[in-house]
């Protein structure tokens, strides 16, 4: 008997022991949460606004477990992505790319969503328009108005008279930014050529119809297109043409000039409000979905070299220069 009741002894000391370790979780003894997030494609914008908001999570002292989901570009993909972090338990989903918030938000309606680089929330159908939230979804804008961004650009080149611009047909934002540009454009007096495309398979035929009579390309925060820039930017290098960008991953992958938001700042602004979630219990309702700030104009060494254009134009003097990445 003694000795059974020394081993029941024994069995409560190491269950309690368990307890106690379990309940710590990590080294702070905070809750552990399941984070997941989808991104639809991969490209240096949103891989900024993934880094960012993972950086601003670690620095909040927040515990979690990441589970990351990449659609690699196929927003059929997005449905399955979403329903496997639903299954897993995920609290709190981030979702960089309006496809990838589209349909993350047709899936999941039990737990929050947050959103980075969704141009036109509201447009897209996730946000209100008074409340600028959703039922379980908000986030930051990447928007830029595109009217300011021309008129900088023609400090530089003032004898553009002709844009040119690529866009996926099939992309909500896409539609909403060229609407913009278009108008914006027409205000001032010059035209602009489109070409709509699907794939990025589409990229090369439409340069080719594109670059004809055109004094400078223009192109939006398109996952497509944005994706393709590496070939842009070395065919217009080609053909001594100026590339307008709305983002730094385009200026990093040979882009003239890019006047928009820094990703990385509006991954860590969504950090912040994950944070607000999940530790101080905040409800997406009080927390409407805000516009990007802070816009910056960056300018390639290399392509301005190539394109014969002095980094000391009066257009340039805020500009940060950029230059080539070792290893790049």
């Amino acid at each position: 008997m003694k000795k059974i009741f020394t081993k029941m002894v024994g069995t409560i000391f190491v269950l309690v022991g368990l307890i106690i370790l379990g309940s710590c979780g990590n080294k702070e003894g905070k809750k552990e949460y399941i984070i997941g997030v989808i991104q639809i494609a991969d490209h240096p914008s949103l891989d900024a606004a993934r880094e960012g908001f993972l950086e601003k999570l670690d620095k909040e002292g927040i515990s979690y477990k990441l589970i990351d989901h990449r659609a690699g570009g196929d927003i059929s993909l997005i449905p399955q992505l979403a329903s496997d972090l639903k299954i897993k338990g995920a609290d709190l989903i981030y979702t960089i790319g309006t496809p990838a918030a589209q349909g993350v938000y047709n899936i999941v309606n039990d737990r929050p969503i947050l959103f980075t680089a969704v141009t036109d929330p509201i447009g897209a159908g996730l946000v209100d328009e008074k409340t600028r939230t959703g039922k379980n979804i908000t986030g930051v804008s990447d928007y830029v108005d595109p009217a300011k961004v021309i008129d900088d650009f023609l400090k530089v080149y003032p004898e553009t008279k002709t844009f040119a611009t690529m866009y996926n047909t099939n992309e909500q934002n896409s539609l909403v930014q060229i609407e913009a540009l278009e108008r914006a454009i027409k205000e001032r007096g010059l035209s602009l050529k489109k070409q709509g495309v699907s794939s990025i398979n589409d990229i090369p035929q439409a340069l080719a119809s594109l670059k004809s009579g055109t004094d400078a390309m223009v192109t939006v925060t398109d996952n497509v297109v944005v994706n393709a820039m590496p070939v842009i930017a070395k065919t217009l290098k080609d053909e001594k043409i100026p590339s307008l960008a709305f983002d730094e991953g385009s200026v990093e992958n040979g882009a003239l000039i890019a006047e928009g938001v820094n990703y990385k700042k509006i991954g860590q602004r969504a950090g912040e409000m994950a944070g607000e979630i999940l530790e101080a219990n905040k409800d997406i309702k009080e927390l409407p979905f805000e516009d990007a700030k802070d816009l910056e104009m960056l300018v390639n060494k290399d392509t301005a070299k190539d394109l014969g254009l002095d980094l000391k134009n009066e257009g340039l003097k805020d500009a940060k220069i950029m230059e080539k990445k070792e290893g790049k």
